[in-house]
């Protein structure tokens, strides 16, 4: 199957899964009538662009594939989409991000303060319908998703505060690098491991799908910082503000290639052209090809994990998800 129509089918099958969850999450922020015409316009601008189909996708198929209906998921989707869209407006804050996926960021258009305010307005609304749910969801299960946001959102914030301690360091290890990564995997893990709760999986079954979870947040990620090698504005945001992409870190372990690569980063203005020779010396190193390498293993060992869920159309669908991240690494 060609890479392009695999994207496709992810797509495809996320928004299947996804779409009347977000349609809900954008009414519920967009009903919320502020006095300031800033923070509305700024709701407004950030749903326009909002379309996050990955984290509920994750929640109906975990469901599913413990036998659960995926119905019985949409509240939950809702609130969860509130909650990681809260974290994703403030990590803009954090990370001082101007634009992403191509448009300016809410950070960009608003400023700080506003922006602050609107990531604090979706986890306010996210906690509100959280609290709601403990009416629909037995005791137990619900007990069960409160500990897994506890623990696996707060090890998100940890991972930010570490990221956040190394900004401009451009001699973190790659390995350092991918540890933070890996724990800033945990909103999947939490994803697949509470739509496991609510489809009523047992514990084996809920750790299974957890683990599969966080590699392919892993992997997400991964991919993310391959595409960003080849952006000219996300590189230098990155090189200022963030922790570089992990595929040049790696091409740093070469001491020429470090050097060659900063004469570009080191540029007040890192144009197109720099963009394309620094991505001609990241994929041609042989750190790179070996991380690669490793990240086909990682995606490798998630598909085979899955051999003992019984639902294979649930199998089936997870395993589209790994192949079409890492089809063209």
């Amino acid at each position: 199957m060609k890479t392009k129509k695999l994207i496709v089918q992810v797509n495809r099958l996320l928004v299947k899964r996804s779409k009347k969850a977000l349609e809900i999450a954008k009414k519920e922020i967009l009903q919320e009538k502020r006095e300031s015409k800033k923070i509305n316009e700024a709701f407004r601008y950030y749903t326009k662009a909002w379309n996050d189909v990955v984290h509920p996708g994750l929640i109906s198929i975990a469901c599913e594939a413990v036998g659960g209906k995926a119905d019985d998921t949409t509240s939950m989707q809702v609130a969860l989409l509130l909650l990681t869209a809260g974290f994703d407006v403030h990590d803009d804050i954090i990370d001082e991000s101007k634009t992403k996926y191509g448009k300016p960021t809410v950070f960009a258009r608003f400023g700080k303060d506003i922006t602050l305010l609107v990531g604090d307005a979706f986890l306010m609304k996210a906690l509100v319908l959280l609290h709601k749910m403990e009416k629909q969801i037995s005791i137990e299960k619900m007990d069960a998703i409160w500990n897994t946001i506890n623990s696996l959102f707060f090890e998100l914030g940890d991972a930010e505060a570490l990221e956040a301690s190394l900004k401009s360091n451009i001699d973190i290890s790659p390995e350092e690098c991918f540890r933070i990564l890996k724990m800033k995997a945990s909103t999947f893990e939490a994803h697949m491991r509470i739509g496991a709760i609510i489809g009523g999986a047992e514990k084996d079954a809920v750790d299974l799908l957890g683990d599969y979870g966080r590699t392919l947040g892993i992997l997400v990620s991964i991919r993310e910082d391959f595409i960003d090698v080849f952006e000219a504005e996300e590189l230098q945001n990155r090189a200022k503000n963030e922790c570089l992409p992990l595929p040049i870190l790696y091409a740093f372990k070469n001491k020429q290639t470090k050097k060659t690569i900063m004469t570009y980063l080191s540029k007040q203005k890192v144009t197109d052209d720099d963009a394309e020779k620094i991505v001609d010396i990241v994929f041609e190193d042989e750190n790179v090809e070996v991380f690669r390498t490793e990240v086909m293993r990682l995606a490798k060992e998630a598909c085979d994990s899955l051999s003992i869920i019984p639902n294979k159309e649930s199998v089936y669908e997870m395993e589209i998800l790994i192949k079409g991240i890492t089809e063209d690494l």
